[in-house]
């Protein structure tokens, strides 16, 4: 039998990582190794999370942007991400397909994504119905993308 690759050597795959307080994910895509992308979002979680702000820092911070929704969501929301639960979802070598399956995966996960956007790829609404998406996934402003 084959052994079982430790998932953070995974390379060329689509992610998910989990929100610790809610229900809320983060599909991600990265032809590097898994593990290195997770330390580099958790270091800048982390970063952001272990600031002392004053009242007017803090009011400030809600309306900055991280570099990924995912810090946001933590940042914002004073949630802790759920690091450990974090899952490789897909594999692929391809680079667009890799994009395609990461905005497939973002379009099913729909209301609980925290991601900003669809990813690097726009997906048709025509394959909601295929891909069973009851939720289709919102931008920030509250409007369906197109």
């Amino acid at each position: 039998t084959k052994d079982k690759q430790d998932k953070e050597k995974t390379t060329e795959c689509v992610y998910k990582i989990p929100c610790g307080n809610c229900d809320r994910t983060y599909i991600g895509e990265t032809g590097r190794k898994f593990g290195v992308r997770m330390k580099e979002h958790r270091s800048e979680v982390e970063v952001k999370s272990n600031k002392a702000f004053t009242r007017s820092q803090q009011a400030i911070s809600l309306t900055e942007r991280g570099k990924s929704a995912l810090t946001d969501h933590a940042v914002q929301n004073n949630h802790v991400i759920n690091w450990s639960e974090a899952t490789v979802v897909d594999k692929e070598p391809d680079k667009a397909t890799r994009w395609i399956k990461e905005a497939i995966h973002i379009r099913k996960e729909g209301k609980k994504s925290m991601n900003r956007d669809e990813g690097c790829y726009i997906l048709s609404y025509a394959y909601d119905s295929v891909l069973a998406t009851s939720l289709p996934y919102r931008g920030k402003n509250g409007k369906k993308k197109k």
